[in-house]
């Protein structure tokens, strides 16, 4: 039986549940979505898998880019884990949505409570120490439920998430692409380049060895967890200043600010474009 699973990760939360579930279900290739991602294994795969991370309350913007561009095999079993801390959203009907286009449907999904790791807003919540032990439990019984081929009714948007979308998600899309004017390096910058390997949206380039941001991000923060150095550093742009509201307002970077990832994943697993991942 050949088994697929898709998987956009930027801390590795998405990462380490996605290995999780393959090795569960028996073995997978687990294949790491970036914006040049292209892959032709969902095409004849008897299981098809996407894990990604929630933002602004969707599936990422390259991760939904892929999915439309990928051809699946009708008679697949798919499923979807997105990992998140507060509010799915809409993720899992756009997924729907997607795979219907292409004759399928999403079979299966589910919502994985993970370490909210936006470290340019907040420290980790819920502890590390506690929530990773828990996710990936639950990751486990998730994989178990995919490995029984079993159905279920994913996880809808609220009506009140529904209502709240306009007026708490659009003005940050409408100026998310001024967000990343906000990044920048200290004297700590070595030069290693990792932070351009690292960024799954290929938004970053190297000009006189320093990292510069093109105006592409969409939240991932690979770049800021994984620097060796902790050396990319972040102020309010402007065009968030303006929106003056409580989470405009807390964003930022402290010294202290602890930058997590999750402590599975390294940055040579980021790196890697796909792996088979079997039982031991």
């Amino acid at each position: 039986m050949k088994k697929v699973i898709y998987c956009f990760s930027g801390t590795g939360n998405s990462l380490n549940a996605a290995k999780i579930i393959a090795k569960t279900i028996g073995g997978a290739t687990v294949v790491s979505v970036r914006k040049d991602t292209v892959s032709d294994l969902a095409a004849d795969a008897d299981v098809v898998g996407f894990l990604c991370p929630v933002y602004e309350w969707d599936i990422p913007e390259t991760m939904k880019d892929f999915a439309e561009q990928l051809t699946v095999n009708p008679k697949a079993y798919t499923f979807m884990v997105a990992t998140y801390v507060a509010v799915h959203g809409r993720c899992f009907e756009t997924m729907d949505a997607i795979l219907r286009q292409k004759g399928t449907k999403l079979h299966y999904g589910k919502a994985l409570r993970c370490v909210a790791s936006q470290c340019i807003v907040y420290e980790p919540f819920p502890s590390p120490r506690f929530m990773v032990p828990r996710s990936n439990r639950h990751a486990k019984k998730i994989g178990k439920a995919v490995a029984s081929g079993r159905h279920n009714a994913y996880p809808r948007m609220s009506p009140v998430t529904r209502r709240l979308y306009g007026k708490m998600m659009t003005p940050f899309m409408n100026v998310q692409h001024e967000f990343d004017k906000g990044f920048y390096t200290s004297d700590k910058c070595v030069g290693c380049g990792l932070c351009s390997k690292l960024c799954p949206c290929r938004n970053i380039t190297m000009e006189d060895k320093h990292p510069v941001w093109n105006h592409n991000y969409i939240g991932c923060n690979a770049c800021v967890v994984y620097c060796p150095t902790k050396a990319i550093l972040f102020e309010t742009p402007e065009a968030y200043r303006n929106l003056d509201n409580a989470i405009s307002r807390r964003l930022g970077l402290p010294d202290k600010r602890t930058r997590y990832h999750n402590p599975a994943i390294e940055a040579k697993d980021m790196l890697m474009q796909q792996e088979e991942v079997s039982v031991e």
